[in-house]
């Protein structure tokens, strides 16, 4: 199609084709366990070859991705029920379609990502009084001066910590615990062995080296000897949610891998402690 939106993103950003196409197929699906029809539109209108991308995935693959969807959406619902004008920070964004699934007229919502994948989140998604967009890096932290501190906050992100070091997470967690000392978080991690698998999808998808994941957590109580004002409320692994409706050999691969945690989502609390000792784990 002649009018269809040209793609001009860096090879990480390319990435965040891979969650938006997995919605739309399941979408798409007669029984779907999330129905994302915003997804869809993006797909049907980005001038974009998904078939290198798409056609050494394995079904477990993109179940994967609408699994973690689904969890983040019944986190944040959970979050909202308890602070009904609460706010979201999306860290990472990409063309995430959470915002519209949730439906909440009452939240507070800011959706960060860099400049080049705002740009293109615009040509797809609005703004309006309670949902804004920030182009900017989550790690220049000055964006954080943006954002009221008179509602319960939970910071969001899914599948963007893993493309970076240990050490530059834990920095930029210990800054969110001094600026905002009682919000919570929720994000996706992957031990070291599903930091390989993840790369050898990406790899099978036609993106370069620079989009591999570089943070493989070994043990998440490692992230509580960052900061004593750290604390971990859950953990969720990935295949371990309801109405998944997986084959039987889809079964034994989600059951394996949440095993061995090879992926999951935290959920973090931060709390007040004046006397706070930060903790080097390297």
């Amino acid at each position: 199609m002649e009018n269809k939106i040209k793609i001009a993103l860096g090879q990480i950003q390319k990435t965040l084709f891979m969650p938006v196409w997995a919605r739309a197929v399941e979408t798409k699906k007669q029984k779907p366990i999330l129905t994302d029809n915003v997804a869809v539109q993006i797909i049907n209108n980005i001038d974009f070859d998904f078939s290198q991308m798409t056609s050494n995935l394995k079904e477990i693959n993109q179940i994967a991705w609408i699994a973690r969807s689904k969890r983040f959406d019944i986190i944040i619902n959970n979050f909202l029920k308890d602070n009904p004008n609460g706010t979201i920070i999306n860290i990472g964004c990409g063309l995430d379609t959470t915002y519209e699934r949730i439906n909440n007229q009452s939240v507070i919502w800011y959706d960060l990502d860099l400049p080049d994948v705002i740009e293109l989140r615009r040509k797809f998604l609005k703004e309006s009084d309670k949902r804004k967009f920030i182009a900017d890096s989550f790690l220049d932290t000055d964006w954080l001066n943006k954002i009221p501190r008179d509602n319960k906050i939970m910071f969001i992100s899914t599948g963007v910590f893993v493309y970076f070091e240990e050490s530059v997470i834990k920095d930029f967690l210990i800054r969110i615990a001094d600026i905002f000392p009682e919000a919570e978080l929720f994000f996706d991690v992957t031990s070291p062995k599903g930091m390989h698998i993840a790369n050898q999808v990406i790899k099978e998808s036609g993106l370069d080296s620079s989009s591999y994941f570089k943070w493989g957590l070994i043990d998440k109580s490692i992230i509580k000897l960052w900061d004593s004002r750290i604390k971990i409320l859950n953990t969720y692994y990935t295949f371990k949610i309801k109405g998944l409706g997986l084959s039987f050999k889809n079964r034994i691969i989600g059951f394996l891998s949440d095993s061995a945690g090879v992926q999951y989502m935290i959920h973090l609390k931060l709390t007040q402690d004046n006397n706070a000792k930060k903790y080097n784990a390297s």
